[in-house]
């Protein structure tokens, strides 16, 4: 293992501890001595890599951000989705939180430290942006190709954004409904939006599929 390797296997010991204790005792009930030890390694280690706690949820954060990210530009490339990419990726994302409820107790917990610590509030902020970024590009890309007609895209990606993180944060009687809610209200978008040319597209691969 080169030194960069390690360090990099040494930042995740510290972020997988980290995530189990946060998700389970909470961010605040959580100590730094904690998480040395259940990451089996020295306090002064924790500070080489994370300069406070608050650094260590935000590296979280950051850490979930970019998988989800990653899972809806994958998305985008697959069979020239285009317009349905966000909604097929957050269907994805829902399921892997299905199997795994922590990067949500994080992320709750994220949003409510944000109101107390200036840092995590900035980092929340910034990640709002990226993902409005992000939107952005995909549906801009739509536009370009033809399957949408144009429209304000950073403003739409503004509302997805928020209703997403809205979703994220909110308790529901069923884990379906958040994402019921975002597939209806992005159904609703690109039903207004969507050309006759990404219509006839997607009619001519139903038929392709039926052959």
């Amino acid at each position: 293992m080169t030194e960069h390797q390690s360090k990099d296997h040494r930042r995740e010991q510290i972020l997988d501890a980290a995530a189990e204790l946060f998700a389970s005792k909470g961010f605040e009930k959580t100590s730094v001595d904690e998480i040395a030890k259940a990451a089996g390694l020295s306090k002064g280690a924790i500070y080489w890599y994370f300069p406070s706690k608050e650094s260590i949820l935000i590296g979280l954060a950051e850490k979930y951000q970019s998988q989800n990210q990653t899972t809806v530009v994958e998305s985008a490339s697959e069979d020239m989705y285009g317009p349905e990419a966000v909604y097929k990726a957050h269907r994805h994302i829902y399921a892997e939180k299905a199997n795994n409820p922590i990067p949500d107790l994080l992320f709750r917990q994220f949003v409510s430290m944000g109101s107390k610590h200036p840092e995590i509030a900035d980092a929340l902020a910034r990640s709002h942006c990226n993902w409005v970024d992000l939107i952005t590009g995909l549906l801009d890309d739509a536009v370009a190709k033809g399957y949408f007609k144009h429209f304000d895209t950073r403003l739409v990606s503004e509302a997805i954004s928020a209703m997403y993180g809205g979703t994220c944060i909110t308790k529901y009687d069923s884990p379906d409904r958040a994402v019921q809610i975002v597939e209806y209200a992005c159904k609703l978008f690109y039903d207004a939006l969507v050309t006759d040319l990404r219509i006839k597209e997607l009619a001519a691969q139903a038929n392709g599929e039926t052959k």
